[in-house]
């Protein structure tokens, strides 16, 4: 089982850190320039929660933007535990 939200999807996404030197044109200087480009995984906010869904209890990762949901009520059918 992979680390994915259960109810919104949300899992890690991989992007480039980027390093840059030298100073802005704005600031007098004649620009950035970018030495290096490097992936690197940007990781979701998943939580272990226990909810039930239908009447049926599960153990399921939930991202911190669907427990808020469900606090409020946002999914139907399913409840925090």
């Amino acid at each position: 089982m992979s680390r994915e939200c259960y109810l919104t999807g949300k899992k890690n996404l991989v992007v480039n850190r980027v390093i840059r030197r030298g100073r802005a044109r704005a600031a007098g200087g004649v620009g950035r320039k970018v030495t290096g480009v490097s992936r690197r995984v940007q990781k979701a906010n998943l939580q272990k929660r226990t909810i039930r869904e239908h009447g049926v209890t599960k153990t399921v990762w939930l991202s911190a933007h669907a427990l808020r949901t469900l606090v409020r009520g946002g999914f139907p059918q399913v409840e925090l535990m």
